[in-house]
């Protein structure tokens, strides 16, 4: 089969991916800009007690830890779920650069190394969401703090990273209609779902490096190298 016709493309999958896919954009921008907002608003927390450590390096510490798993225990004694969660995290990465690259660049995406490098991530996440959505249902701990929300967009996630795999060959108008309705859908719906902890993650890291480091735990003693004045 022949790589898809550009300007043959129908009117509703041209909607979609176009069209709606930004005005999605558009709307997620200005909800989060809404919610930063509503942030900044509440008044920052204030100790009442002498500082026993350094802020800014325990914020630094606490932003740093998404690339040190060895730090936190829950990762530490499970390497293989941080290695899941970096690599989910990385097909989510290629299947929002695919779908904002594709219609700018539609023809270099027709390279072959970038439709087997687009397709091998869209097929770990695809496993990997399957893996989640598993563990969620059958572990009981899991279930336990489960909400409808989490099931409802990590099975979507699963099926956009699935319509990845179809769509990522660039042969199938139908499959890449189906990748950018789930793509644009996403646009729209998570700035009220609970993905939106990428966005509230940078104030997290930046209170909890605050406050441990105030109170002298953070960073772990030896976690971080020291430099000396010479």
């Amino acid at each position: 089969m022949d790589y898809i016709v550009w300007k043959d493309l129908g009117p509703l999958t041209r909607l979609v991916m176009n069209q709606l896919h930004y005005l999605g954009l558009l709307f997620m921008i200005v909800a989060y800009s809404y919610k930063i907002y509503q942030i900044f608003q509440y008044p920052s927390a204030k100790e009442g007690t002498p500082p026993r450590g350094d802020h800014q390096k325990a914020i630094r510490y606490s932003y740093m830890t998404l690339a040190m798993p060895w730090e936190l225990d829950t990762q530490k004694h499970h390497m293989y779920r941080y290695v899941e969660f970096a690599l989910f995290h990385i097909a989510m990465a290629v299947g929002i650069g695919f779908a904002f690259i594709l219609p700018m660049a539609h023809e270099f995406m027709k390279n072959s190394f970038i439709i087997g490098f687009s397709k091998l991530f869209f097929v770990l996440g695809f496993l990997i969401g399957i893996s989640r959505l598993a563990r969620r249902v059958y572990s009981p701990a899991m279930r336990r703090i489960s909400t409808l929300d989490d099931y409802f967009c990590l099975m979507l996630l699963t099926l956009w990273m699935f319509s990845g795999i179809l769509a990522a060959p660039l042969k199938s108008e139908l499959f890449l209609f189906a990748y950018y309705f789930f793509a644009t859908f996403f646009l729209f719906y998570v700035p009220f779902s609970k993905i939106s902890h990428y966005v509230y993650f940078f104030f997290i890291k930046y209170y909890v490096g605050k406050h441990f480091g105030h109170r002298g735990t953070f960073p772990k003693k030896g976690s971080m190298p020291t430099v000396k004045n010479v």
